[in-house]
């Protein structure tokens, strides 16, 4: 095959199939220095196989299976070095080299037990045998003057090149690394010592884990038994594989770390120990801590360090030998995790990724545990909902500003203009006690809503409950829809504060403002009577307290609430790295804001607690005390008749007579008749009841919040006391009234009760949602159907009236007919 061939430098048969080679292949002589047979299928060598090659240097035969070789196979040949390594030669019984041969002959990595005692004598002196000896049987003696090495983690053999070029194969050879020295200075190749691989050729140790090598030249590395690891890398025998740490499944081979964790186990550090993944939330099915649905953690925190932590995880995801590119360990501590007040959004989407550890909010939400809307979105019942287009926001809050002129209009007008001549209850009169039961109900049931922190609310009935929260008439509710329009106008607990503190003041000031004005100008330009410019002050004084009445008496409630929200009480310390006594605080109705800076708000509603919050009830009850008050041992005698103001006066012992006695007598003012006209004589006082019924449901879950115990029984409790008090006194006139108040607080205390249950099944929450909602409704739509019933009567008493004005002035004009004939 090779006859006329002509080959002068390298003859290369390497990374085939071959398993024999035919005895006198190189019998017609050839020029070649290196000759390569490696990784391939050879097991037996002739004598002669090489006869022929009169220049040859090289002979690679490492990476076959060579069981034994004939004895003289090498010889007449002038090789430098034979390289057998990686065989499976287990015994030397010939000698297969010339007496004189100085051959460097390679047999480390074979399984060889024993070499024969007459081989020995006839190795020449200059040989050089590199053998493992750690496999033989019995330690040869070889002769005094030749050099035989051990092959081991001490030794390992080197190969000195004069060129590059003869050198060239070795350096591009698996399991070998040569220096980088280049032509012509001399190159130096070895085998990849124990603990070490060949990579990409060059040596490197066997990385920590579940790897060893206590071979040398080797392309891999061998595997520790299952359950075994190297907590260092180069390991160079079995020996050095020690039982994984604890926490780890010892089942299962290591791999690239100390073993995989356990079920529900975690690490911080690649080869060590796993620890119980105890907290709710986490999913550690990894090998590391990462958030499932539902959950929160923050990283802005000192103490703990997204970044690295992202290193380390990245790092545990890794399996191969890249691994060790990254950190293998996270040095600081975890941050807490949280349960979301809204599990719905904390969505967590690939939370196991590295730009998923931190955590991540469902379109909307943001901020701690998710609680905060986005921009472009405005909370409604703890829920976040995409803002309409801008002329939809600036008509709903139209249309609310509207809806809040009417009933001040038809709450306050009919009393403003009452006398004498009124001496039974008009429609304004049950219509004012009907939006008073109504904004009583809905701004407890606000205010509920807004600190329930388990929502029970589901996507669907959302946009119901947007359209109850506009029935609230809390102004400070209806500015807050204002963000849509502009993100710097969003209403913060803060600005909230302000605000509450300034209006009543301003409210009272331009009230004040308005009479001194209207004073001046009937004094100054109308020149009145006295007793007319009197009777006119006093009218615009009972509109004006009128005014200022009911609007302290609307916004009290929720005055007090974003009063009670500026409380120490108000805020909620949370411990914000695990294992660690690390703690803030923030503001429960906006966890945007750290209670560290709340130092001057704070005392503010203290100050405001001591102006507003106990002196309004105090002063409202005197007020009714000296204007409402029946007093039974004091009854003045009703005699002759009383004008009423028209041409005809009111008969002596009629019953409207009684009712004006009664008027003049107590002398209740037209502006303070919408707080008491509709209860009993003895509960007078009753007004300022409801008033402080408000405040108490509402108080402590403001200052304190619902999580805790004794808020949820105290609520219960005050619901319950309220509810049981009005069915058992019955303090108002009207029975229909009082059923209705009784109907309201019982809704409040349905709500109370299902909102201090928790509920898990989403079947249940859908349907208590539902039932809730309806509930919740039903005052709404009951008055709102009342008022549309007495708009029709009123249009058809209306109609009536224009047909009757018809009809006579028909007839008239027929009579004007028949005398003009």
């Amino acid at each position: 095959m090779l006859a006329n061939t002509s080959i002068e430098y390298s003859l290369d048969f390497g990374f085939n199939a071959i398993t024999e080679i035919p005895t006198g292949l190189f019998r017609h002589g050839h020029g070649a220095l290196i000759v390569k047979f490696e990784h391939n299928e050879l097991t037996y060598l002739h004598k002669g196989t090489f006869s022929g090659l009169m220049r040859v240097e090289y002979i690679s035969l490492h990476y076959n299976k060579l069981t034994s070789l004939d004895g003289g196979v090498f010889t007449n040949i002038p090789a430098k070095a034979i390289f057998l390594y990686n065989n499976i030669m287990e015994m030397i019984s010939v000698n297969w080299f010339d007496t004189h041969s100085d051959v460097r002959v390679y047999l480390f990595n074979n399984p060889i037990r024993n070499i024969s005692s007459e081989v020995l004598p006839k190795i020449n002196t200059s040989m050089e045998i590199f053998v493992n000896c750690s496999t033989l049987e019995t330690l040869p003696t070889f002769h005094q003057t030749s050099n035989s090495f051990c092959v081991n983690e001490v030794y390992v053999p080197r190969l000195e090149f004069a060129s590059y070029e003869l050198s060239e194969s070795f350096e591009a050879e698996e399991g070998w690394e040569c220096s980088s020295r280049r032509y012509p200075i001399k190159l130096v190749c070895s085998p990849c010592p124990q603990g070490t691989y060949d990579n990409n050729s060059a040596c490197r140790e066997c990385p920590s884990g579940g790897f060893y090598q206590d071979e040398i030249g080797a392309t891999v590395c061998k595997r520790c038994d299952v359950g075994t690891f190297v907590n260092y890398t180069g390991g160079k025998t079995l020996r050095e594989c020690e039982v994984c740490p604890d926490g780890t499944d010892l089942n299962k081979p290591a791999g690239y770390r100390a073993c995989v964790c356990k079920d529900d186990f975690t690490r911080i550090h690649r080869f060590q120990s796993c620890q119980h993944c105890r907290h709710d939330g986490l999913n550690c099915s990894q090998d590391y801590q990462h958030l499932m649905s539902g959950f929160y953690w923050n990283w802005s925190f000192p103490k703990v360090n997204l970044t690295e932590y992202q290193d380390f995880v990245e790092n545990l995801r890794t399996e191969n030998i890249t691994y060790l590119d990254t950190p293998i360990e996270y040095k600081h501590r975890m941050p807490r995790v949280f349960r979301c007040p809204r599990s719905q959004s904390c969505k967590n989407l690939n939370s196991d990724t590295r730009g998923g550890l931190n955590g991540q909010c469902d379109e909307g939400y943001r901020g701690w545990q998710c609680i905060k809307c986005q921009r472009g979105y405005f909370p409604v019942l703890n829920s976040c909902r995409k803002c309409p287009k801008d002329w939809i926001v600036s008509l709903e809050i139209l249309i609310v500003s509207v809806l809040i002129i009417v009933t001040l209009t038809v709450v306050l007008w009919p009393h403003s203009r009452k006398d004498l001549r009124q001496y039974t209850r008009s429609y304004a009169d049950k219509f004012a006690v009907r939006i008073k039961i109504m904004l009583g109900f809905y701004q407890v049931i606000g205010e509920l809503t807004e600190s329930f922190n388990e929502t029970l609310w589901s996507d669907t009935l959302v946009y119901v409950g947007n359209v109850f929260s506009l029935v609230d008439i809390n102004i400070l509710r209806v500015i807050a829809r204002l963000r849509c329009l502009n993100e710097n106008l969003t209403m913060t607990p803060l600005l909230q504060f302000k605000i509450s503190l300034i209006t009543p003041v301003s409210t009272a000031m331009l009230s004040l403002t308005i009479y001194i004005v209207c004073k001046v100008y009937l004094k100054c330009w109308e020149h009145s009577d006295p007793r007319e410019l009197s009777a006119k002050l006093d009218k615009v004084k009972s509109k004006l307290c009128a005014f200022v009445l009911f609007f302290f008496f609307v916004t009290y409630p929720p005055t007090c609430a974003a009063i009670f929200k500026m409380y120490p009480t108000a805020c909620e310390t949370f411990d914000v790295v695990q294992d660690e006594n690390y703690s803030i605080s923030l503001l429960r109705s906006d966890v945007d804001i750290n209670c560290e800076t709340l130092g001057n708000y704070q005392i503010g509603a203290f100050v405001a607690t001591s102006l507003y919050v106990v002196p309004v009830p105090l002063i409202l009850l005197y007020v009714l005390w000296e204007h409402c008050r029946r007093d039974s041992n004091h009854q003045l005698p009703c005699t002759g008749r009383i004008s009423t103001g028209s041409d005809n006066d009111v008969p002596e012992n009629s019953p409207m007579m009684k009712e004006l006695c009664e008027k003049h007598h107590h002398g209740v003012p037209a502006w303070l008749d919408f707080l008491c006209e509709n209860y009993k004589e003895e509960f007078w006082y009753w007004e300022v009841v409801e008033l402080l019924r408000k405040v108490v449901q509402i108080m402590l879950i403001s200052m304190i919040g619902w999580e805790n115990s004794m808020v949820k029984l105290f609520t219960i409790s005050a619901s319950i006391i309220f509810l049981v008090t009005n069915v058992i006194i019955f303090p108002m006139k009207d029975r229909f009234e009082q059923l209705l108040q009784i109907f309201s607080l019982s809704v409040i205390l349905t709500n109370v009760l299902v909102a201090a249950v928790p509920i898990s099944s989403d079947g249940y929450v859908t349907m208590l949602s539902t039932f809730l909602l309806t509930l919740d409704a039903v005052i709404f739509i009951f008055i709102a159907g009342e008022v549309v019933v007495a708009i029709y009567r009123f249009g058809k008493r209306a109609t009536i009236s224009r047909r009757v004005k018809g009809e006579v002035i028909r007839r008239y004009q027929q009579i004007a007919r028949i005398f003009k004939v």
